[in-house]
């Protein structure tokens, strides 16, 4: 038996599933619940998919609720579940204290994944660190399982997943089966460019105006090879956005030319921080965020940092400046 065979067995016996994020989930590990959720229901099966925190979307973007379903997150019916789903999660720190604790519970466990530095929390794993996203590797399990129950709207979850985790299809982690794929994704007319409008382009004015304000107070390091912006309380509340509208700004200054490092750090609670790394060259962010507990990819990579903001910053920079010396 194949790998995707061990885990489609796994999923053809189950009869209510449920389906996990990671903190702060990014359209991949989005677009990978909410498909794997779609497909077992078109298979008969009840699913659900829930946010990290269980019961509101406070960690999500607005600009993902255009895709299929979306309003479904957290429709729990009660159900006795015999199988417990974690897509896109590289270690069991990043479900969550409250989401580790319900699936933990479920007595039978997955997990679906593609992130290079990781740590197993299921004897269940199925990890591409190869693959552009967790919706690429989704598609063939699906294909595999019944590909007759791939419709329209699972095949834009899925592209929506590989579109953003592949940078619009630039990121070195691209290979011929991604294009493949998308290819294929394609032909469920599925408006692909609509997809990548909304998910690469388009932005609120409360975001665009958070974006200007934040970037024009980038600080540059080490001869402009590190760059750092800054999201404080009072940036959100002047601007009138949240959290999850971070989401990507720090690329603008990772393609800064001379920038190989570049970082967010987003103050989200009383010395709490929400910290992301995206890098180029050789420095590799998955291990400039594993030295704070967190973990991604090579070219980006997130982490929750707690202290004093001069702490945490200069700690941060720290970080930075060492990995710079190692590339």
């Amino acid at each position: 038996m194949n790998k995707y065979g061990e885990i489609i067995n796994i999923l053809k016996k189950a009869t209510n599933i449920a389906i996990f994020m990671h903190i702060n989930p990014d359209c991949d590990c989005i677009g990978s619940a909410i498909a794997l959720s779609a497909f077992l229901q078109n298979d008969g099966k009840n699913s659900c998919f829930f946010s990290p925190d269980l019961k509101t979307i406070g960690m999500i973007s607005d600009k993902y609720s255009f895709l299929p379903y979306f309003s479904k997150f957290n429709c729990e019916s009660n159900f006795d579940y015999d199988l417990a789903v974690a897509v896109d999660t590289g270690d069991v720190g990043r479900l969550g204290e409250t989401a580790f604790k319900k699936f933990s519970k479920i007595k039978k466990n997955i997990v679906i994944d593609h992130h290079e530095i990781h740590e197993d929390f299921s004897k269940n794993t199925l990890r591409e660190s190869d693959s552009a996203s967790t919706t690429q590797i989704l598609y063939k399990i699906f294909k595999e399982y019944n590909s007759a129950l791939i419709d329209k709207n699972i095949a834009t979850l899925l592209y929506a997943g590989m579109v953003t985790d592949s940078g619009g299809f630039t990121f070195e982690n691209c290979s011929s089966e991604t294009y493949s794929i998308a290819s294929e994704l394609v032909s469920y007319g599925i408006n692909h460019s609509e997809i990548c409008e909304r998910l690469l382009k388009r932005v609120s004015k409360e975001v665009f105006r958070l974006r200007n304000s934040v970037l024009s107070k980038t600080k540059f390091y080490e001869n402009g090879k590190i760059g750092i912006i800054v999201f404080r309380t009072e940036d959100f509340e002047s601007t009138g956005t949240c959290e999850a509208d971070t989401d990507g700004i720090v690329n603008y200054v990772r393609d800064v030319e001379g920038v190989d490092l570049a970082v967010s750090i987003a103050e989200i609670g009383d010395k709490k921080f929400k910290v992301s790394f995206r890098t180029a060259n050789e420095i590799n962010a998955a291990a400039c965020a594993k030295c704070f507990g967190g973990g991604g990819h090579i070219r980006a990579a997130g982490c929750r940092v707690y202290g004093y903001f001069e702490d945490v910053y200069r700690k941060i920079l720290d970080v930075c400046v060492e990995m710079l010396k190692y590339d």
